[in-house]
């Protein structure tokens, strides 16, 4: 009786406690508009997403559109270097308050955080060098013994490097921009990537070019990640993703990044 009757006041003690005193968990979003900045976590080397140019300053698709989110929350943008590798627990951990760097949305990851309604996708392709092109034009041409795949660790490119190739030796590097840079000395055969980026760097790079560009391969839609308990956070971004499509922001965004590349439809659909 005596426990009956402490669970009952208990109870009672809770209902009469407001809302958000019930919650050890703050409201993201509040936090964010209270501090004035939201921290998104980046890799600043997955080419077209999230990159460095030249000077060093930090460029791509996803800082142009985050640009955009900062304006709408009235915040400011802080950069955090991620890996794919690390993301989930990186994100957990709360380095960073969201995912942005042209990832796609997996099972795997959505087991662990959830996602925002995507503003992209795309698929994987291969990069090759440019004097390579008459000799590779499929992945059996590559997949054979003593030819290296390269990929980055801990992401959708290591995955299809793994599944796709039985007989070829996939060759991880901690980054795209390593791996590309050993494509281009001629230390490996070949490079996963993602379509968006084997077809901005050949067009960017006449050293290398994007094996068969119309053959896409694993399709996925391009998302923000979210922990699952931020979901006002997750809820604005979505409006916002929903804003700068409608407006047009988003299609100007992907035509400076990809100029004709159909950056929504595979490159044999209709472009939208």
């Amino acid at each position: 009786m005596k426990i009956l009757t402490a669970l009952l006041a208990l109870a009672c003690t809770l209902a009469a406690m407001p809302a958000g005193a019930q919650s050890a968990t703050p409201d993201r979003l509040e936090g964010v508009l209270k501090n004035g900045t939201l921290r998104v976590g980046t890799t600043m080397d997955t080419p077209v997403f999230s990159m460095r140019n030249a000077s060093g300053q930090l460029e791509g698709f996803d800082m142009d559109a985050l640009e955009t989110l900062g304006k709408a929350l009235g915040v400011n943008i802080e950069y955090v270097k991620m890996t794919f590798g690390t993301m989930l627990p990186d994100l957990l951990a709360d380095k960073f308050d969201i995912a942005m760097s042209g990832m796609g949305r997996t099972f795997d990851r959505a087991r662990v955080a959830t996602f925002s309604r995507p503003y992209m996708r795309y698929g994987k392709l291969m990069i090759i060098r440019s004097a390579d092109k008459g000799k590779y034009k499929t992945l059996d041409d590559l997949d054979k013994p003593g030819i290296k795949i390269a990929h980055n660790i801990g992401g959708l490119n290591e995955r299809f490097a793994k599944t796709r190739f039985k007989r070829a030796t996939p060759t991880g590097f901690p980054s795209n921009s390593l791996a590309f840079a050993d494509l281009i000395a001629g230390k490996v055969d070949a490079q996963v990537a993602d379509s968006t980026s084997a077809v901005y760097l050949a067009r960017k790079d006449a050293r290398v070019v994007a094996m068969s560009p119309k053959n896409v391969f694993d399709p996925v839609y391009v998302a923000v990640l979210v922990r699952r308990e931020d979901q006002t956070l997750l809820n604005f971004i979505n409006i916002w993703l929903d804003q700068i499509e409608m407006e047009g922001d988003l299609a100007k965004i992907r035509t400076k990044w990809l100029g004709d590349y159909a950056p929504v439809a595979w490159p044999t659909e209709p472009r939208n």
